[in-house]
């Protein structure tokens, strides 16, 4: 390749596809780092308010626990002193020497709350409730001495209470409303007030420690949700950038190309760089393409007489075109012998000129007409089906009505034509035989007409092709 045709290619430079494509991979493979990361710790805030929950919940469920216990203690003194039985001063027992939910719950608190507004609210929670129970021994003394128990059968901490006298002194009766009064008067109720009071001051306690922690985590969440959105938002934009310059770039233009190539011309130089470069080669091959054409044509494959394509041209298309979508129209003059006969062979050479004049006016520039014998002409219609039917059978009307003119002082003549269309499976030689077979069925109705090949009934076909071989 001469260096005039190198700077010729490289003088419009486009947009490389494959610099294009290695910068969106980059900018893709960067923003898809920085969302696997967002994602990953938008997990590690998600799991840390996760805990943070689980963690106030579990506190909160540990405070419930001192608060059910004591409310328990008290409703078992409170029944024992109603009824006198001892299944509740057991179960009073049972529930603050060897359950003890509430030096448990306090215990396990302590472990991760020391020093904290909850945790002391929570042991001055307990520390009342202990005090209580002071009272509450008190009033299971005066039942225990009113239903005549033997004291011995009470655990030490009921034995070890002392009554006063004033108290000694009471009959059973009297023992027993006072035991009742102790548990249930205004003064217990205040004490179990003042136990809830700061049993609420240890959840208000929790709950702002929980919202100070939440608060800041979810902050951190937030930024990071904000942070993918964002970054889902560009890798969308990239994407369609992406779609959006490959379809400018390459899909168009070649869509446009395909285009020029079936209609064979030139290819429009626009797109990428490398479309571009491709184009530009095309062309110069095009034009090569076109140069060579026209030397053959008028050189080798053009008849001397007429000017159209001759047999050897013919023969050319024959082999190197795609009939898939083609008409083959095989044509001859009819009792041309005659008029050579009668005239001569200069006018009939004339006559000849003037049908190849009058079918190449009727024809496309496109289309490709020749000059396959003495009087047999050929033409090949491009981009033409069954629907153009009518279209033909009018041109070659048109054809006879002008060869049928004699200002020109040459004797009337006529053509009969026969018309087969391409398709798939179909070989050129089935084409040019069913062409025939279509000619030979108006010669042998005397001629001046045009027959199509899938216009013709089975015997029309049979006869015409023993005709033709006969």
């Amino acid at each position: 390749m001469s260096d005039d045709t190198l700077k010729k290619l490289n003088s419009t430079r486009g947009v490389s596809m494959q610099k294009l494509n290695l910068v969106m991979a980059v900018v893709t493979l960067v923003i898809s780092v920085l969302l696997l990361f967002a994602v990953y710790r938008t997990g590690i805030g998600y799991h840390s308010m996760r805990d943070t929950t689980d963690r106030y919940i579990d506190k909160q469920q540990r405070a419930f626990e001192l608060q059910i216990s004591s409310d328990y203690l008290t409703e078992q003194v409170r029944c024992f002193t109603v009824t006198g039985e001892r299944v509740y001063l057991d179960n009073y027992f049972e529930e603050a020497k060897v359950t003890r939910r509430r030096d448990k719950a306090l215990e396990a608190l302590s472990e991760d709350m020391a020093d904290s507004e909850a945790y002391n609210n929570l042991t001055a929670a307990m520390e009342k409730s202990v005090t209580l129970m002071d009272r509450e021994y008190y009033a299971m003394r005066l039942t225990v001495d009113a239903f005549g128990y033997d004291l011995a059968d009470f655990p030490a901490e009921v034995q070890s209470v002392v009554l006063d006298a004033a108290a000694q002194a009471l009959p059973p009766e009297e023992k027993e409303a006072l035991a009742r009064a102790m548990v249930f008067d205004d003064n217990y109720h205040a004490q179990k007030q003042a136990i809830s009071d700061s049993m609420q001051k240890c959840l208000n306690a929790l709950v702002e420690e929980t919202d100070r922690e939440m608060g800041g985590a979810t902050d951190d969440l937030h930024k990071l949700i904000k942070t993918e959105q964002w970054l889902i938002i560009i890798m969308i934009i990239v994407v369609l950038s992406i779609v959006l310059l490959t379809f400018l770039l390459v899909i168009s233009p070649l869509l446009r190309a395909v285009i020029k190539v079936r209609a064979d011309q030139p290819l429009p130089v626009r797109g990428s760089y490398e479309f571009r470069f491709l184009a530009k080669t095309y062309n110069l091959m095009y034009e090569a393409n076109r140069e060579s054409k026209e030397q053959l044509a008028y050189e080798a494959t053009h008849d001397q007489l007429t000017k159209l394509y001759n047999r050897s041209g013919f023969e050319f298309l024959r082999k190197n075109m795609d009939f898939d979508n083609a008409a083959l129209l095989l044509f001859d003059v009819d009792k041309f012998k005659r008029v050579n006969d009668s005239n001569g062979h200069d006018i009939g050479d004339e006559v000849l000129v003037k049908v190849a004049d009058v079918v190449r006016g009727a024809f496309r520039s496109g289309d490709y007409i020749c000059r396959i014998g003495g009087d047999e002409f050929a033409a090949i219609m491009i981009a033409a089906g069954r629907s153009n039917i009518p279209l033909i059978r009018g041109k070659i009307n048109y054809i006879n009505k002008l060869l049928a003119n004699t200002d020109d002082g040459l004797p009337t003549v006529s053509i009969s034509c026969g018309v087969a269309f391409g398709g798939a499976g179909l070989d050129i030689r089935d084409i040019y035989r069913q062409a025939d077979v279509a000619l030979y069925s108006v010669k042998n109705a005397d001629g001046r007409g045009c027959s199509f090949f899938e216009e013709l009934d089975a015997d029309k076909r049979t006869v015409a092709a023993i005709d033709e071989e006969g």
